[in-house]
């Protein structure tokens, strides 16, 4: 599949989601090392890997009624959450990796805009509030 062809392609957000919440709970230390090391993507790379196969994260295709999906599979809890991580990165690249403007905690961006600046704990807008109208 060509690069062109692949990064037209939209993550399955909803599949992904749990994975993410996943990887934002658990992976913390490895999202904050990602968070360190880039925008040297080579590196990150690296250390996504070695997640990957730390977790010993399996993919498998699983079909029923004519419909696939991919499931993984490994011998840690972590293995979801780095494939996760490591799909989104594939069709988005590391622009999603952020961290919090208020307190530095390392978080993914799922927005359309790729415009989230803030962690959960800190939303660029109280939740509840509306802008002031002209």
């Amino acid at each position: 599949m060509s690069d062109r062809l692949w990064r037209a392609v939209v993550p399955p957000y909803r599949m992904l989601d749990p994975g993410l919440l996943l990887a934002e709970t658990t992976l913390v230390d490895t999202l904050a090392e990602l968070c360190a090391v880039l925008p040297d993507e080579k590196r990150a790379s690296c250390l996504l890997n070695e997640a990957l196969i730390r977790a010993g994260a399996t993919p498998q295709l699983i079909g029923r009624d004519g419909e696939w999906r991919m499931v993984v599979a490994g011998h840690d809890p972590h293995a979801a959450a780095a494939t996760a991580l490591a799909v989104l990165v594939a069709a988005h690249g590391w622009r999603r990796l952020k961290r919090c403007v208020r307190c530095g905690r390392p978080f993914i961006d799922r927005t359309n805009g790729v415009s989230r600046r803030g962690c959960a704990d800190h939303p660029s807008r109280p939740r509840g509030c509306r802008t002031a109208e002209r």
